[in-house]
């Protein structure tokens, strides 16, 4: 439920100005009488359904843009709400494909050629987890106020 009131603040803040809307509705319009021309050439200009959808869908569009922009408020909102919705899904994916192909094995080579950069497991010969550390050469007070 919180995961639909979080897509619901993204969409309801959207501009939906004239401006916008002819836009939405030119642009979209455009990509899909593209879509719906290269389909029509790549079945030998043999109208079938999707072409003629495609052309059918995309000219609307295109007109309602041009000639009546408000008409296009809903479609916009449905379109945004769907763009919302597959970008937060693709986020997911894309990281989660990012990690498994970069992080994991870096942790593997990590651990197969290198010791652990943490001390994980205990060291019962150990008397003291403390690292010693060298003095340093200036002075503590003058290297806390030395800036970088």
């Amino acid at each position: 439920m919180r995961l639909f009131h979080a897509l619901a603040a993204e969409v309801r803040p959207l501009d939906t100005s004239r401006r916008a809307l002819r836009s939405f509705g030119l642009v979209v319009g455009g990509v899909l009488l593209a879509l719906g021309a290269f389909a029509l050439w790549r079945r030998g200009w043999a109208l079938t359904l999707l072409p003629s959808a495609l052309l059918g869908v995309g000219g609307t569009l295109g007109v309602l843009g041009l000639l009546a922009p408000a008409l296009l408020r809903p479609v916009y909102r449905v379109w945004m709400t769907l763009a919302v919705v597959l970008g937060f899904i693709m986020t997911r994916v894309l990281l989660s494909v990012l990690f498994m192909l970069v992080i994991t094995p870096i942790g593997w080579i990590r651990r197969t050629v290198s010791q652990s950069p943490i001390l994980t497991r205990p060291n019962p010969d150990a008397k003291s987890y403390w690292i010693p550390r060298e003095a340093s050469d200036v002075d503590d007070k003058e290297r806390l106020e030395r800036f970088y």
